[in-house]
């Protein structure tokens, strides 16, 4: 028995050395398969949006922004960060770009933002121009550009590094047309300097107050030293903006110093990592003022899909697709009717087809309650002053005033009185007004604008007599005075010789006045100077 165990032994145990070898075989098998996954999915975790405003509608255009956006781009995905390109953004398009951005900072190691175009500083805010800026007063500055902080709140969110660039602190295209509502309010030059939270840089392409150059070739000077720096392999962030920085001082001469403001742990970060590099560059996203997955729904089309979105009523997804039929919710509306459909049976899905008057009821109240664009609300102010009411220039903006004239008109016309600029309101108000009404107003302001700007020339002209009279003005008439201010200075006495050193203004223009020697000035100092005369002189 003993030596039929032993050789009973030898068998098994080849096989459990044979088991482990292969399971150590698979093992690293496995983690070679596993590292190019990895690597492409850390490649996928560095994230960037540039963005290039050049095309202003109501301001002098740059030429640089668009190619700097593009060769930013190219540079960034070269280095492996999956990059959306967007250039020439609208406000909403440019806000709700930065939403979709934010999250995909979330969970990301590194999330930078490009940004090149206008911005200013207005009591000290900075803001970035879209291209459909119109600032006619400062105060417009809130609802027609964007903040940087929000920039920085969207590139937020990164593991590692959170990095905004901005190629913005360009002069202020709208310094001489833009009305100033508060005389106290300060409207800097360039861009106020920022304290970001931890692991968040904000690079400026000129430091506070300055203004930074757009250049005369393809790319700004700030772009090129960028892009320069970004190909260099094995460049710490760091040590790679201190480059930029040294590359614009002297392409500029001096004129213009890039700036950085935030700090980093000691951690090293690199935005070209030769260490781990990616195994192919990550596509491009390229759109000319157009949104990539990111939602097109205004918010009236929001408030529509969340008051049915828990619901699976098919009269409700009807009509929600009669009215947004290529919504951002379109497809999953699609969806639901369909499981909807499918799950009534034949003879009660013609029963609740038949009713359409639920659906066409919701389609009109979700029109009357949508928020005017600003061209419609031009034109309701328009019609509203054709009907006599004071509203002075139609800016579309509802304020105070046009609310009022609302309400009178409402009144006037037997309506719930609510003061809001509706759809319902400017339907009514295109019944009252026709056409040929509003055209003929327009004419007439038109009219009584241009000849405003031919007043200022006539009192110019009929200033300039008014210097032939400053010669005869000239004549002195207190020729003989200067003799009488050679007052003899007599010695005073001694009990008065302290008051008379610690009152010695009254003897100087800081207390005198005029050419009598006898007139002084009211101050707090000068009330003694006429018992100085009496006792001094």
């Amino acid at each position: 028995m003993t030596g039929r165990t032993r050789s009973l032994e030898r068998p098994i145990g080849f096989i459990n050395r044979t088991l482990i070898l292969c399971a150590l075989l698979a093992v690293f098998l496995a983690a070679l398969m596993m590292t190019p996954l990895h690597a492409q999915e850390a490649a996928q975790k560095r994230v960037a949006l540039v963005i290039g405003n050049g095309a202003y509608e109501n301001a002098p255009g740059l030429n640089n922004p668009k190619n700097d956006a593009a060769d930013v781009a190219a540079a960034l995905s070269d280095v492996g960060f999956g990059v959306l390109l967007q250039t020439d953004l609208s406000q909403s398009v440019m806000l709700d770009t930065l939403r979709s951005f934010r999250r995909s900072a979330d969970g990301a190691e590194i999330a930078l933002i490009y940004f090149a175009g206008h911005g200013i500083e207005i009591d000290r805010q900075n803001y970035l121009l879209p291209v459909d800026a119109v600032l006619e007063r400062d105060t417009d500055i809130n609802f027609e550009a964007v903040k940087l902080e929000t920039m920085i709140f969207a590139a937020s969110g990164a593991a590692r590094l959170s990095m905004i660039i901005v190629d913005a602190c360009r002069d202020n295209p709208f310094a001489t047309s833009m009305k100033r509502g508060n005389a106290s309010r300060s409207i800097g030059q360039g861009l106020r300097a920022v304290e970001p939270t931890r692991n968040t840089l904000v690079a400026y392409a000129a430091k506070e107050g300055t203004v930074a150059f757009d250049g005369t070739g393809r790319n700004s000077p700030y772009a090129n030293a960028l892009i320069a720096s970004l190909r260099e392999p094995g460049l710490e962030v760091g040590l790679m903006m201190r480059r930029v920085r040294d590359d614009v001082l002297k392409t500029t001469g001096g004129k213009q110093e890039p700036f950085v403001y935030g700090s980093l742990s000691a951690d090293q970060i690199f935005l070209n990592d030769t260490r781990n590099p990616p195994s192919g560059p990550p596509e491009i996203v390229s759109t000319d003022g157009a949104l990539v997955d990111v939602p097109q729904a205004s918010a009236s089309e929001i408030l529509f899909w969340k008051s049915i979105s828990e619901t699976s009523e098919v009269a409700d997804l009807k009509a929600y697709l009669e009215l947004y039929p290529d919504g951002f919710f379109a497809e999953t509306a699609r969806a639901r009717l369909r499981e909807a459909e499918d799950a009534v049976p034949r003879g009660e899905a013609i029963a609740s087809v038949e009713p359409e008057r639920v659906p066409s009821v919701q389609v009109q109240k979700a029109e009357e309650t949508r928020a005017l664009t600003r061209a419609e609300l031009v034109e309701l102010q328009q019609r509203l002053s054709v009907l006599g009411h004071e509203l002075g220039r139609a800016d579309g903006i509802a304020g105070s005033r046009t609310e009022a004239a609302i309400r009178a008109f409402e009144t006037s016309e037997n309506m719930a009185v609510a003061g809001l600029a509706t759809v319902v309101v400017l339907e009514v108000l295109r019944e009252r007004v026709s056409e040929t009404e509003l055209k003929s107003w327009q004419a007439k302001q038109a009219a009584r604008v241009q000849p405003k700007k031919t007043t200022p020339t006539r009192p110019k002209t009929a200033a300039k007599p008014k210097t032939t009279t400053k010669p005869a003005a000239t004549a002195k008439k207190p020729s003989a005075p200067p003799k009488q201010t050679t007052t003899t200075v007599k010695k005073p006495d001694a009990k008065y010789k302290q008051f008379c050193a610690s009152n010695r203004q009254c003897a100087t223009s800081e207390c005198r006045v005029g050419n009598s020697g006898l007139s002084w000035r009211n101050t707090r100092a000068c009330k003694i100077c006429t018992l100085f005369v009496k006792r001094c002189q």
